[in-house]
């Protein structure tokens, strides 16, 4: 087995381990984030789901078009909990209603299920950014004191991980039709490698939060 291929095959072990960690402490988890634990349970569904069709050599592509919306309420949700002493949630409700209608949209009418969805991963990735950075603004204002607290550490490692990965997708599927195009299979190996590796780490952060969190319940 070439190394490029075990690294692609070994980044499925964190998201799975996240979700068990999720499933085994649901009930420790802080309320404020229900939703980021729903999120690690999903994911590991759907990870466990395109193992399970790339087995049988089915085409998996449709599975981000359930698992992007989902995946953007969710972590939209899970910034609102911290952010809404700082953003009216009239923006959030806005943001997931525009961002799950137009996702939709381009599922049925541009990016046919069986392909990548690229214009929905961009967008999301763009905006959970910014939300992002706003979460390390909030997380760093005196007046909240969190970055004092353990949820305020938790919330730090979950979002750095999440900083982390989402600037990496957004770098890849921005560039994805250049790089098909203009760059050889192996070369895009690679690159799928450094995909996978970012999600390594984000997950590694979400896991190291998870099990510090539940020590201090």
């Amino acid at each position: 087995m070439s190394t490029v291929r075990f690294i692609l095959l070994a980044s499925n072990i964190p998201p799975l381990l996240a979700g068990i960690l999720a499933f085994v402490y649901f009930k420790k988890f802080d309320q404020r984030l229900f939703s980021f634990k729903l999120l690690l349970i999903f994911n590991s569904i759907i990870q466990i789901s395109q193992l399970i069709l790339s087995l049988f050599k089915h085409n998996n592509l449709f599975l981000l078009h359930i698992d992007v919306p989902i995946e953007f309420v969710l972590l939209t949700h899970f910034y609102y909990s911290f952010l809404k002493p700082y953003l009216d949630k009239r923006i959030f409700f806005v943001l997931v209603t525009v961002f799950v209608t137009l996702s939709i949209v381009n599922s049925i009418f541009l990016q046919h299920v069986n392909s990548f969805n690229t214009y929905a991963l961009i967008t999301k990735a763009i905006v959970l950014i910014i939300l992002s950075i706003f979460a390390f603004i909030a997380l760093l204002d005196p007046r909240s004191g969190m970055n004092k607290t353990p949820i305020g550490k938790t919330v730090t490692l979950i979002n750095s991980g999440l900083f982390i990965n989402l600037s990496s997708t957004l770098l890849i599927y921005y560039f994805s039709n250049f790089l098909i195009i203009n760059v050889n299979k192996n070369m895009v190996n690679y690159i799928w490698v450094y995909n996978d590796l970012a999600s390594v780490i984000m997950y590694s952060c979400f896991i190291i939060a998870v099990w510090k969190h539940v020590k201090y319940k």
